[in-house]
């Protein structure tokens, strides 16, 4: 019997960019999808593609409905991308904690009432304290964790309600720490300024990235293929792994897009400060699970990224 996935944060970013994934390899795909639409999906997806995947209509706090629709569908698989960024945790914390940790014990609920004994889920570089809590140090996926923000204490109590459900209910899970993510489909949260800087300057305008130093920089095509990976891997357990690899300066990233779109570079400016995470982070542990992780080079990454902006503003 094949599998039949679930999917939270569908018109997200990585959550896009798996649904795109799924579909394309021939799976069967059905989504969570407050507003009931998928229109997002169109950067990246035909119209035919989009057609094959079922939406449910539905908030992730709604659990009596996502409980019913798990069921009716037969889901097999779960992938729970779901989940406010970071500033609007910030803006409005009580509502950040409804829907990062309600939610997230809310889908493991269901997988619970489902017979579902297994899901992936994204957690976050946030749970990690700022770069001089550690030094210079690369982040492991045991690295004590010192958050400074609501968002990263959410992930947090997540990955511990996950070692619960394991514990208590035998629900294995995975949970992938991603770091900066950019691609087509990113527009929210901290670092997201790269990918609005490559879309902007497309258009002629000039734009101020609003970080610099140095991260892990992660192409959002190989960021979904990863979490596709955790789901369909053979697991017993509760652990959550970093996503590292592909560290790069922002003078790298500008470079980069100026060889993408010669002359970008005069556009384009950035806050030299570095973020509030060490740079960089590994993920060994993860790749001895999962298997090889892909891993584009910044310069294809960025190429393909604006062939994509560039050919939705030939066509708007």
């Amino acid at each position: 019997m094949s599998n039949k996935y679930f999917v939270t944060g569908a018109t997200g970013c990585i959550g896009g960019w798996v649904v795109k994934n799924l579909v394309e390899s021939g799976k069967e795909v059905s989504v969570l999808s407050r507003s009931g639409g998928l229109e997002k999906l169109r950067l990246i997806m035909d119209e035919k593609d989009i057609a094959k995947v079922a939406i449910l209509k539905a908030d992730l706090i709604d659990y009596d409905a996502m409980k019913s629709w798990i069921e009716r569908r037969k889901v097999t698989k779960i992938i729970h991308l779901a989940a406010m960024q970071l500033p609007f945790c910030k803006a409005d914390p009580r509502l950040g904690a409804r829907v990062n940790v309600e939610g997230t014990v809310n889908i493991f609920e269901a997988a619970k009432a489902c017979g579902i004994t297994s899901l992936v889920y994204s957690s976050s570089t946030a749970v990690y304290g700022k770069t001089e809590d550690y030094g210079e140090e690369i982040l492991r996926h045991d690295t004590e964790f010192l958050p400074h923000s609501h968002y990263g204490v959410y992930k947090i109590a997540n990955e511990w309600s996950a070692k619960v459900y394991y514990e208590s209910d035998g629900i294995s899970s995975i949970g992938i720490r991603p770091y900066v993510v950019y691609g087509p489909l990113r527009d929210q949260g901290m670092t997201s300024t790269p990918t609005t800087a490559m879309k902007a300057v497309l258009k002629g305008e000039k734009y101020h990235i609003s970080y610099g130093g140095r991260f892990d920089f992660q192409y959002v095509d190989d960021t979904a293929k990863a979490f596709i990976q955790a789901a369909d891997v053979d697991f017993s357990g509760a652990e959550t792994f970093n996503l590292g690899g592909g560290s790069v300066t922002m003078d790298e990233v500008v470079s980069a897009i100026d060889k993408a779109l010669p002359g970008a570079a005069d556009l384009l400016s950035y806050t030299d400060s570095q973020l509030p995470f060490p740079p960089a982070a590994e993920n060994i542990q993860l790749e001895k699970l999962i298997g090889p992780i892909c891993s584009t080079d910044l310069e294809t990454g960025v190429r393909q990224s604006m062939e994509i902006f560039k050919s939705a503003v030939e066509t708007a």
